[in-house]
């Protein structure tokens, strides 16, 4: 078998990989979201309006509106991300806000979560019958869900939106109705943009590797256009990859970066020659003292016919997204196969499942289930913000 230091050495390697992301921008903050402290700063900025809302500047009933305005927010993109941002939202303020247990009970009835999105139906990516109740779950809840709208412009406490109307008799769309909304803090989850890296490596590379929507064209080993004498020496995957399988362009999803960052680290530990095509095992060491070269493990890999690196093929299992008070989407398949759809408490429990499932450690799973029970009993901890 491979050694434990290569087989450390080809995990830190794929997972360098796999963060060249794109990054999802806070409108009005301009604030990354992809990395560690990124998720701190918007935890603080979400922390900051309840506190700005909490002021004795705005206390009394004669204050009620500006409190609102400052414990409002928006939310772009109605996607998976938008649509479970609401729904976490909607339960921090259901916690925050309970008698005697919440940080901020004097907010209860101020905090207000509007989702705006730009198409006609809630997480497009799922069934019919699910988009339907993501939207009648999220109303049912208090979240405000604005369709067929778009932002123009976010400023200072507002944002800008442009609705769709359509005709009554013909359909079609007649005009576009401008608003302006108050809001405290706007969220963009509607769409990314590349990190610069992605852009410079672009630069560096032949025009071919440039695909239209300014991601990264790799090929089925996850390889972008170089010379054949840099060929392997480079790879992406997760969203700065535009990859393909038979059904098209793969989804910018984790699931998808997470198979692909698995068969990198594969690759990698199997020792696979990337500068060939297709990679196969080297007859001999690439180098002196090179760390992946092990005989045995090579002998083995021969054995089962696999001296030919197979192509990255991404299996479906499905979409899960997050709804707010005990509630979830779950569309499970295998591949092109489907399996069930539920919707309700018992996609929450499958949802729950799996996210405790992918905590790397059992540590980390009986961390997040105390954390969890914690906070229902005893309320969030917004000191911590």
């Amino acid at each position: 078998m491979i050694s434990e230091k290569a087989s450390r050495q080809s995990w830190i390697w794929s997972m360098i990989i796999l963060w060249l992301l794109w990054d999802v921008r806070l409108m009005t903050k301009e604030c990354q979201v992809h990395r560690n402290d990124d998720a701190r700063r918007l935890r603080t900025a979400v922390g900051e309006c309840f506190e700005y809302a909490s002021r004795p500047d705005v206390a009394g009933p004669q204050h009620d509106e500006e409190r609102t305005q400052r414990a409002t927010f928006l939310i772009v993109g109605g996607g998976p991300t938008g649509v479970e941002l609401a729904g976490e939202l909607f339960d921090l303020a259901e916690d925050v806000t309970r008698p005697h247990v919440g940080t901020y009970p004097r907010l209860k009835g101020n905090v207000k979560v509007v989702l705006c999105h730009s198409g006609s139906e809630l997480v497009p990516q799922f069934e019919e019958p699910l988009r339907l109740e993501a939207l009648k779950s999220l109303e049912k809840k208090g979240v405000q869900v604005i369709l067929n709208t778009r932002v123009m412009e976010v400023g200072d406490g507002y944002a800008k939106l442009s609705t769709k109307k359509k005709d009554s008799v013909t359909g079609k769309e007649s005009k576009r109705e401008e608003s302006k909304l108050p809001v405290g803090l706007s969220v963009w989850c509607a769409g990314t943009a590349p990190v610069s890296f992605v852009s410079q490596l672009l630069d560096q590379l032949p025009e071919s590797a440039r695909a239209p929507d300014g991601r990264i064209s790799v090929d089925e080993w996850l390889r972008p256009p170089m010379k054949d004498s840099l060929l392997g020496s480079v790879i992406v995957l997760g969203d700065a990859a535009s990859a393909m399988d038979h059904d098209g362009f793969l989804p910018q999803t984790a699931q998808v970066a997470g198979q692909q960052g698995a068969y990198i680290a594969r690759m990698l530990s199997r020792g696979y020659d990337l500068k060939t095509t297709p990679p196969a095992l080297p007859r001999a060491p690439l180098a002196d003292g090179d760390a992946f070269h092990d005989p045995q493990l090579t002998a083995w890999l021969k054995l089962r016919g696999l001296d030919v690196g197979s192509p990255f093929s991404f299996l479906n299992l499905g979409l899960l997204a997050y709804l707010g008070g005990g509630e979830a989407l779950s569309q499970i398949q295998v591949g092109d196969l489907p399996l069930f759809a539920y919707s309700g408490s018992v996609a929450f429990v499958l949802w729950r499942s799996v996210y405790l499932v992918k905590q790397v450690a059992t540590k980390n799973r009986l961390l997040v289930t105390f954390d969890w029970i914690k906070s229902s009993l005893f309320g969030r901890d917004m000191t911590r913000f």
